[in-house]
């Protein structure tokens, strides 16, 4: 597993980093994985999907602060078996997925106040909090978060515009108690 992830990583240096970071994660990530699967192979499985996400964006998350990057760890390991148990769920029952259209809508981050979107953002659903973390706080691209969650780039857009739909009513119910 090791391995392959050097191959991504250049610089000896964060090889050493990143052989730290993987020391330091990977049992906290299995049973995370193996929590939400409830098979080791698929865990494992979850296990090496993540740790070549990290691999591939150590660049970047390599400037996270501690708390930073545990919080990234753990929506990517969380967001892979997820990912690993629905494509284990379809596969078994055969169905076929609706594509989900992109749609715009007007970003909310500007008009409230930012101590109280991020307080919202806290209470979202995990699949809409999670990009929202990862989009607007920590600077990924949709592109990136597709490629991490192992989801479409459409799948991403659509989970921020239903966050911010539903962020946009808890601020605006806010509003009218005040």
């Amino acid at each position: 597993m090791l391995g392959v992830c050097f191959t991504i990583i250049d610089d000896e240096n964060d090889k050493d980093k990143f052989e730290e970071l993987y020391l330091k994660y990977r049992h906290r990530m299995y049973a995370i994985a193996y929590s939400i699967l409830r098979n080791s192979h698929d865990a494992e499985d979850a296990v090496g999907h993540a740790f070549l996400s990290v691999a591939n964006n150590f660049k970047k998350i390599s400037l996270f602060s501690c708390q930073e990057l545990e919080a990234y760890i753990v929506i990517i390991i969380r967001n892979t078996s997820i990912n690993i148990f629905n494509q284990n769920k379809k596969r078994s029952e055969r169905n076929t997925e609706m594509d989900d259209n992109i749609s715009e809508s007007s970003d909310i981050l500007e008009k409230y106040e930012y101590k109280r979107v991020v307080e919202k953002i806290s209470g979202l659903p995990e699949s809409y909090k999670d990009v929202f973390l990862m989009y607007y706080v920590l600077g990924f691209s949709s592109n990136e978060i597709a490629e991490m969650f192992r989801i479409s780039k459409s799948a991403v857009w659509k989970r921020l515009e239903r966050g911010k739909k539903i962020l946009k009513k808890e601020l605006d119910n806010d509003e009218q108690c005040v």
